[in-house]
């Protein structure tokens, strides 16, 4: 890791020196001789030309955007894990609503943050106490849902190097999932179904990040806080590791995220490949139960592209677990809330991929897409661990979004699940979404 610091305040400290040195050095006059003093004053005298004064924007200033919508769903599912025949239910969810600021310190600084709150509520806290037996995790629960500070970051440009720092927290640069961050900028319900079974939905994270542009690349080198693999479950592979469960987050692990990107991914003219590394192991709360490394790493490689209303979007994660077998055996003794009964079992490597093709019918404001995921979170694995084909799951979708009055939204899905495990049913689930998205306005 002290690579990646030093390399991220070196950058950082050259780009600032540069700004510096060029807003504060200043160029004398050169001297003038008496002749041209006297022919720069007769035409100032024959005529008197009005200067116009430059208007100076007062910081701070603040902008603010908001999206949010309520969702409908008819699925088929279990009652049980070990259950192969379907049941069907139906659900309203007052899924999100977000509010997202900006302060602009100046014209080249600024504060965003982002506030959540999730299916209308409160949220639990888990506690851990040490003193209780051989130290119990405890929770409280006030109501379902959250209320979560997604993201806050202090951004300096540099604009002179095209150069920007990032200090605070901030959504990482791995999946189309955190990148197309806006319901309008994906047709779908979600901008990716499945990747919740592999990664953290909406992974933001706290640290560093720097950015580097050039010559219509941009380059990303983030510090950022680790992942704790005492939550790491069979049904989400390392997405429960993300550390929203307790208070503060440990920090003796931290990972390192690194993307070269060429274009714009978020707004439809790009393609980019990204990387994440990071041991786990030192942030467990139980540390006497794992004294191996526990590290993860994620290459990914995405694009989103539109052409004439024809638009492709596409994405290839691949991650790796070490040591996958003794994390699982140690998670399997945890107790009290912490512990993941049948779903200790943990791959090795994990493997998503996922292809969209959508068409942008721009006079009523209609998109119209296809699409076609797959996910297996065992799609190798160590020592005594077996694969649950169960967990190899591949989805079809297919769907429309109608946009009208800019902002506001409806989005109708229908999908079906098809597992690898003999004799589960395929599955289907339909839904429709109603919201408003005011980023739409944004160019």
């Amino acid at each position: 890791m002290k690579w990646a610091l030093s390399i991220l305040f070196a950058f950082s400290s050259a780009a600032y020196a540069q700004e510096a040195s060029t807003t504060t050095t200043t160029t004398a006059p050169a001297a003038q001789s008496n002749s041209e003093k006297t022919e720069e004053a007769a035409p100032a005298q024959a005529t008197q030309v009005a200067s116009v004064p430059e208007l100076k924007k007062d910081f701070p200033t603040f902008e603010f955007t908001s999206y949010g919508y309520i969702s409908f769903s008819q699925r088929e599912t279990f009652k049980t894990v070990q259950n192969l025949e379907p049941i069907v239910r139906r659900s309203m969810d007052l899924a999100e609503f977000a509010f997202e600021g900006e302060y602009h310190l100046n014209d080249s600084a600024k504060v965003e943050f982002e506030v959540e709150i999730e299916h209308g509520g409160v949220g639990t806290t888990v506690e851990f106490d040490p003193f209780e037996e051989f130290g119990e995790f405890e929770q409280e629960i006030e109501k379902g849902g959250e209320v979560v500070l997604k993201e806050i970051v202090y951004k300096k440009d540099f604009k002179k190097t095209n150069t920007a720092l990032k200090i605070g927290k901030f959504p990482l640069f791995v999946s189309l999932g955190t990148v197309l961050s806006k319901p309008h900028r994906y047709p779908t319900i979600l901008a990716s179904d499945l990747e919740a079974r592999m990664i953290p939905l909406g992974w933001t994270e706290t640290g560093v990040s720097v950015e580097q542009k050039y010559s219509g690349f941009t380059g990303r080198l983030s510090l950022v806080n680790g992942l704790n693999s005492e939550f790491f479950r069979t049904y989400s592979w390392v997405g429960g590791g993300y550390q929203r469960h307790f208070e503060n987050m440990n920090a003796d692990n931290l990972a390192t995220v690194v993307s070269l990107e060429w274009g714009s991914v978020a707004k439809g003219t790009g393609v980019a490949i990204s990387q994440y590394v990071g041991d786990t192991t030192d942030n467990r709360y139980k540390v006497d139960k794992l004294k191996v490394p526990g590290e993860v790493k994620i290459t990914t490689v995405m694009g989103n592209y539109k052409w004439n209303g024809f638009g492709i979007a596409a994405e290839y994660i691949e991650g790796s677990l070490s040591n996958a077998d003794k994390v699982s055996a140690a998670n399997a003794t945890l107790g009290g809330l912490a512990k993941p009964k049948a779903f200790a079992s943990l791959g090795s490597k994990a493997r998503l991929e996922s292809v969209q093709l959508s068409y942008d019918w721009e006079a009523p404001g209609l998109v119209f897409y296809v699409k076609a995921e797959h996910v297996n979170t065992f799609a190798d694995v160590k020592g005594n661990i077996t694969k649950n084909p169960r967990y190899d799951v591949s989805r079809r979708s297919g769907g429309f979004m109608w946009m009208w009055d800019t902002a506001a939204f409806m989005k109708v899905q229908y999908s079906r699940d098809k597992t690898e495990l003999q004799g589960l049913p395929e599955t289907y689930q339909a839904n429709v979404a109603f919201g408003f998205d005011l980023s739409a306005f944004e160019k």
